[in-house]
């Protein structure tokens, strides 16, 4: 028994040894991978087409974090130390106030989607900056260079299709008309991409010297130019003349030599990129004044809550309507849009989190840049540091050109920018701050029954998560119409990229559980499996709200109830899908009360207003600040208020017709407090105005009426801008009914 006992003792390190590498490299390459997929993937069978790139985020945060537990238990250490503890305190300072504000946030629900993506951003950056090692990032990197081959090549490929239509034969083409946006959400968006990007290959291009980095660099400059990015071609410029200046005067004596005419081309590029950022602003002027609006309102935001801000990641969206200035209204020529950002990071900070969020998120990037220029200080011996500073000037000037993008853009806010953001501030603590070795420890393996038995649960949770996550995805797709080449290669690439990511995940979590010996280790991989399904579960809801979309917008409104229903049982947060699921509900206003599980119902009958209640009722809970929420409840009471009075006609008894009276009192005074409501958040929308006049003139209040009528042609508070005052003074339905006031009452002084 003791031989046998000892024997065990003596494998085990090695063993350990196995499942530590294996860990290792699978948190690499799947970093590397989710590098890859969340750039380049685009995808057309939800609604929101960036989905795609937020699902990935999600499932990839989960399993790094799996993955990393279960590295650090067999370990048996902590990932951090006496040792990293100092250089991660900025981190760990952002991390923990963000989480404070959250708490004490007036809003959750509805935030929490952000929130938990605030998450892994963290998770993300702690794992880079503690296990990554030179290797390591040197693999990464080359999974970024293969992205950006990627990426530049089908811009390029957009960029012809302008001069020649149908070169680009993907179902997306024409997005945004005339500008670029390759495989991201929107041009701002690869924009930023570019910047950082071209940052890593340049890197990349002094350690290779690989001539082909160069075509690289050249297609997407080219790339970039034709996004019509003002900011990022700001940016672009800002990033090369912070790596020109790293180079220059740190890594490199012949540069120093040439210091006068690389400064002239620094100037000359910051010349070039100015000249272009004037000339696209004077064409396209408005994206100026919906920015310079909408950092007025934000500064309102903060204003009123100067030191833990309004609630942390995910509360602007919620609280900024109630701020939002009239003007953007006018500018989108929209009332049901939503600003979910501030288009400047710094101010967004500072609005969420407060005067001290602000100061921590800034003591973050200046340490962050400061450890990087002074690692380069230290150690400038070029020919045993070569890789290393290199990686660190790619790195450096990748991060400042994100930093200076955000300052005009929101692209770090979502996950195409924002996993990068994260990614690089780990990758700047890792080589700035490089890991101490690792010394191998000894475990005593869990009992070979119970290692048996796990193993066997987590192969079961993966086939069932597996099988599901397939036949959900067949579902999905079955919504693309293959009709053209287009859409075939986006099929085809959505089920590799699917198979791929299941297969993979599969082996990952097989091969690992049968190198781990640790029982808890092992349980943590079982633990996570559901979690990753969970974090699938937006994207079917997304699709679902699509397709109820889809069914809406052909008239098919019955048949959209039930996806808008799927859509909220699959993603509970997100508020948007009740609030469009009450307005179809509105729209059927079935008052018969039925039992109906498509429709939401639980617990027994209900009606089509009571079900339209009990969303709103929701929805106001959640974002009360929500620009058409209260305009929408207005509708609602006003048709109940119609269709009350219009029955108290048929009414069989005194008591009957009293009762329908009363409900159609009660309800146009609800509707009137709706709509006067809505206008605090929204004090522009035509169709607000036309309601409240419409009321008081079935109320026979002309002076009333008149009010409202007056109100709209005079404009908001602080609309002074005549191009805008001109659209209330122009409006034909607005027309019409002052012309109805007008004979009403010149009937009444007869």
């Amino acid at each position: 028994m003791v031989a046998k006992h000892s024997k065990k003792q003596i494998s085990a390190p090695a063993v350990s040894s196995s499942a530590v590498s294996f860990l290792r490299a699978a948190l690499v390459h799947i970093t590397g991978w989710m590098s890859v997929l969340i750039s380049i993937c685009f995808f057309t069978a939800t609604y929101d087409t960036a989905q795609v790139k937020l699902t990935l985020l999600h499932m990839g945060g989960i399993i790094l974090l799996a993955l990393w537990t279960a590295l650090k238990i067999t370990q048996r250490k902590s990932p951090f130390s006496r040792h990293n503890i100092i250089y991660l305190l900025p981190v760990f300072a952002y991390a923990v106030w963000n989480i404070i504000c959250f708490i004490f946030a007036p809003y959750h629900m509805e935030a929490a989607e952000e929130f938990i993506r605030f998450l892994i951003y963290i998770v993300i950056t702690l794992l880079a900056a503690t296990e990554f090692s030179l290797k390591d990032i040197k693999i990464i990197t080359r999974y970024l260079v293969a992205t950006a081959w990627i990426s530049f090549g089908y811009a390029v490929l957009q960029a012809v299709n302008l001069v020649l239509p149908g070169a680009d034969p993907m179902p997306w083409s024409g997005f945004f008309a005339k500008r670029v946006f390759s495989t991201h959400a929107n041009p701002n968006f690869f924009g930023d991409f570019v910047v950082f990007a071209s940052c890593i290959v340049s890197g990349y291009y002094l350690l290779t010297r690989k001539k082909s980095l160069l075509i690289l660099l050249g297609i997407g400059l080219i790339s970039l130019f034709f996004t019509e990015s003002k900011g990022a071609w700001l940016a672009y410029a800002a990033a090369a003349a912070v790596g020109a200046f790293l180079f220059t005067n740190y890594l490199s004596s012949l540069a120093k030599t040439k210091l006068r005419l690389i400064n002239w081309v620094a100037v000359g590029l910051l010349i070039v990129t100015l000249g272009l950022a004037g000339f696209f602003t004077a064409k396209r002027f408005q994206s100026v004044s919906f920015r310079t609006f909408t950092w007025l309102s934000t500064f309102e935001m903060v204003q009123d809550n100067p030191v833990m801000g309004v609630g942390g990641p995910g509360s602007f969206k919620i609280i900024y309507s109630a701020y939002r200035r009239p003007q953007i209204f006018y500018i989108e020529d929209s009332h049901n849009t939503e600003t979910q950002h501030a288009e400047n990071e710094f101010l967004e900070q500072w609005a969420i989190s407060g005067t001290v969020g602000l100061a921590i998120f800034l003591w973050l990037l200046i340490f962050l840049f400061t450890a990087a220029i002074k690692n380069l200080k230290q150690e400038n011996n070029l020919a045993a540091n070569k890789e290393r500073n290199y990686l660190l000037l790619a790195y450096t000037a990748a991060l400042a050109g994100m930093v200076i993008h955000s300052g005009v853009d929101i692209s770090i806010r979502f996950a195409s920018s924002g996993f990068f953001f994260a990614l690089f501030m780990g990758i700047l603590l890792a080589l700035s701050f490089p890991p101490q070795p690792e010394e191998n420890t000894t475990i005593f393996p869990a009992p070979r029954a119970l290692l048996v038995v796990l193993r066997i649960v987590l192969l079961g949770l993966l086939a069932v998560a597996a099988v599901q996550l397939i036949t959900s995805f067949h579902e999905i797709t079955a919504a693309l119409a293959v009709q053209t080449f287009g859409e075939l290669i986006l099929a085809v690439c959505a089920w590799t990229v699917c198979l791929g990511c299941v297969g993979g995940v599969v082996y990952l979590y097989l091969r690992s559980s049968w190198l781990l010996r640790s029982a808890l280790a092992i349980s943590v991989l079982c633990v996570s499996v559901p979690m990753v399904w969970l974090s699938y579960q937006p994207m079917r809801a997304n699709h679902y709200y699509s397709v109820g979309i889809a069914l809406n917008d052909l008239r098919n409104v019955e048949g959209a109830v039930g996806y808008f229903t799927r859509a909220v049982t699959f993603n509970p947060f997100q508020t948007e899908y009740r609030h469009f699921r009450a307005n179809v509900f509105a729209t059927l206003f079935n008052l018969t009360k039925i039992f109906s599980p498509l429709r939401g119902d639980t617990t027994g009958p209900s009606d089509d207003y009571t079900r339209a209640l009990k969303d709103f009722a929701i929805v106001l809970e959640r974002t009360p600040n929500h620009p058409m929420l209260h305009h929408n409840r207005g509708q609602l009471y006003y048709a109940m208020a119609l269709r009350r009075s219009d029955d108290s006609t048929h009414a069989h008894s005194d008591s009957e017709y009293a009762w329908l009276r009363q409900e159609a009192l009660d309800n146009m005074a609800q509707a009137k407090k709706a709509f006067e409501r809505a206008l605090l958040v929204d004090p522009v929308n035509p169709q607000t105005y036309a309601y409240l006049v419409q009321i008081a003139l079935l109320e026979n209040d002309l002076p009333r009426a008149q009010y409202w009528l007056d109100r709209f042609q005079q404009g908001p508070d602080g609309v002074t801008e005549p191009e805008f005052l001109q659209r209330n003074h122009q409006n034909p339905q607005m027309a019409a009914l002052q012309k109805q006031v007008n004979e009403r009452m010149a009937r009444s002084k007869k």
